[in-house]
């Protein structure tokens, strides 16, 4: 092959894949509606570990039975934008159309990782107005379906609640999702992301620009979203 067929070939080749990433981008970055299928439960998903054994006393219980009651869509046909930030049942591995693999609730609420925060040890830095913008995932005696039992533990925050972590990461709800499935937090301020089953953070699909966050609602109920014009509110990433 001469030089000038091996040009041509490269170039074919490099504009090939230039559209297949800007294609994939797009579908990426397309859309944040969450669909019925976006917060289906993984086909034979594997349990939590039952034989795992906890690192330390501070690990959240774990089983191995998915609730009967679940619904394979996501949750109830209710939930609503003012069910984020309750303490969940169930933590659990989800298949979503376009993130792939990540971690939801019982409901199917999409729950996220901070990169500001720290794992090693585990530690919060989303306080204050943040917190209502990134309501934390309250620990408790949460069901784990899918997930690896000595992976999840918790954290003690500043304000003395209990939060749940994954892998070190602390976890939390985003209030500009509006329902299940729903995952607009993905790469907002590039330091917020779906977390995966792991802990780890999901880069699958990184908008590059995401929606702004919600202003932090000015009392303490951070369910509702009356001031979700533009802008951060005021608080730190």
């Amino acid at each position: 092959m001469n030089s000038s067929i091996r040009s041509v070939t490269t170039r074919s080749a490099l504009a090939a894949a230039g559209l297949l990433t800007a294609l994939a981008l797009t579908a990426c970055g397309s859309t944040y509606d969450g669909a019925a299928q976006n917060t289906a439960a993984t086909a034979g998903a594997a349990p939590a570990t039952a034989d795992a054994v906890p690192p330390a006393d501070d690990v959240i219980p774990k089983t191995t039975e998915p609730e009967a009651s679940e619904s394979a869509a996501g949750g109830d046909a209710g939930a609503s934008s003012d069910d984020v930030g309750k303490k969940p049942t169930t933590l659990k591995r989800t298949k979503t159309k376009k993130m792939g693999e990540v971690v939801t609730d019982e409901r199917g609420w999409i729950v996220y990782r901070f990169d500001n925060d720290k794992a090693k040890p585990p530690t919060s830095n989303c306080d204050d107005d943040c917190a209502k913008v990134w309501p934390p995932v309250v620990a408790g005696d949460q069901k784990l379906v899918g997930l690896d039992a000595a992976k999840v533990g918790q954290v003690t925050r500043k304000d003395g609640a209990k939060q749940v972590t994954l892998g070190g990461w602390p976890l939390y709800y985003y209030l500009g999702d509006k329902k299940p499935g729903d995952w607009t937090g993905q790469n907002v301020g590039k330091v917020w992301f779906a977390v995966s089953p792991d802990g780890t953070k999901n880069i699958t699909c990184l908008p590059e620009n995401p929606p702004a966050p919600p202003k932090p609602p000015k009392d303490d109920a951070a369910g509702t979203n009356d001031d979700a014009d533009a802008g951060d509110g005021g608080y730190t990433y």
